[in-house]
């Protein structure tokens, strides 16, 4: 049990949950545009299947970088090579979600 919970305490530190919800959500909202566009440009069926498949490969990239990367004030570094005093405060996180996903 106790590695189960130092997995999850480690992923909510490096923002993995965060990540995956705000991709989620901006991805299901491409989605519902291309739904609705498609149509009307008279656009094949595949295109959505074929955005989905792109949408599913940045989910599985943003999912790495947000695992591998931590945000600081010089930059991105690889989470090893930080120590906790390093890591950007939360407000400037959002942004870094909002940076991997778009």
């Amino acid at each position: 049990m106790s590695n189960n919970a130092s997995f999850f305490s480690e992923l909510r530190r490096r923002n993995v949950f965060r990540v995956a919800l705000t991709y989620a959500v901006v991805a299901w909202l491409l989605l519902e545009i291309a739904a609705v566009f498609v149509p009307i440009l008279d656009a094949p069926e595949w295109i959505i299947t074929a955005f989905l498949v792109v949408l599913a490969l940045g989910f599985v990239l943003a999912m790495f970088i947000s695992w591998s990367f931590e945000m600081t004030p010089e930059g991105l570094k690889r989470t090893e090579d930080l120590s906790p005093g390093e890591v950007i405060p939360y407000w400037s996180r959002r942004k870094f979600a909002r940076f991997i996903i778009g």
